[in-house]
């Protein structure tokens, strides 16, 4: 694993409670991510999962528990001072803005740290992750491909130099191949630049292979955590969570190991 000028940190959320408005989405939602670990929140659509990335990037905040960046409570943190402290949020949906240029795009994720003389090289970083970036650096974002609009959006996020990056359905509507490159490159986050990547998929199978941790979300309460191979053989688990993703007998895809033989 490369070191980087920003000593990593990780995320840690404890027994958060959600609302909107009135209406309760989360009770008691725990979870943590170290430096160089990945992961994956996962169930069906209603299940809270968003909810939890909201609150963990100050776009809403928990009426209980706490969500910690490293050592600092960020629970009560705006949105903008989290980006600071470390921690880059990728919505769904890639919200790109259509009519800047990728370069524009690029420019304005690394707003927050634009007084530290480091974007050549944060740029050089996110465009040798995303190549085919380069060759559109001009193209208005609006212009490009699903998938191409996905690796900006990433990419504008890496430009504010995160220790934690959270991501909401990246591999929505893309191709297989897409997909692909899109959790090439997440795993590259974590293993290349020690991030910590906390991943909210419903493609399940794509998921399990690049992740070291699985939890699964129901109603909005954590019902089931482990790794990818504990929670494949959990048949509860599987059938009512995680059935009809995979093409192996055991309800999902083998996970991918790293180099030196750990589940990836």
């Amino acid at each position: 694993m490369s070191t980087d000028h920003v000593p990593r940190i990780g995320l840690r959320v404890e027994g958060i409670d959600a609302a909107y408005d009135r209406l309760q989405v989360l009770w008691d939602v725990s979870l943590h991510v170290a430096p160089g670990e990945l992961l994956a929140l996962v169930g069906s659509n209603g299940a809270g999962k968003t909810t939890v990335l909201r609150s963990v990037s100050g776009l809403l905040k928990p009426v209980r528990g706490h969500v910690k960046l490293g050592d600092t409570d960020i629970t009560s943190t705006s949105a903008e001072k989290i980006a600071e402290l470390g921690l880059a949020h990728v919505p769904e949906n890639r919200l790109v803005f259509p009519s800047l240029s990728v370069e524009d795009n690029l420019v304005l994720g690394g707003y927050v740290r634009r007084k530290d003389g480091r974007y050549a090289v944060r740029r050089d970083e996110a465009l040798h992750l995303f190549p085919r970036l380069r060759d559109r650096i001009n193209l208005l974002a609006g212009a490009l491909s699903g998938g191409e609009q996905q690796m900006l959006a990433m990419a504008r996020a890496l430009m504010s130099d995160p220790s934690v990056i959270i991501l909401d359905e990246p591999s929505l509507g893309l191709a297989p191949k897409v997909v692909a490159e899109i959790m090439t490159a997440l795993a590259h986050l974590r293993d290349e630049k020690g991030l910590a990547v906390l991943l909210v998929e419903q493609n399940v199978r794509a998921a399990f292979k690049i992740a070291d941790r699985v939890m699964v979300m129901d109603r909005g309460r954590v019902v089931a955590e482990g790794t990818p191979a504990d929670l494949a053989s959990d048949e509860r688990v599987r059938a009512a969570y995680l059935g009809g993703s995979s093409t192996s007998s055991s309800g999902v895809a083998a996970p991918v190991t790293r180099s030196g033989g750990a589940p990836a």
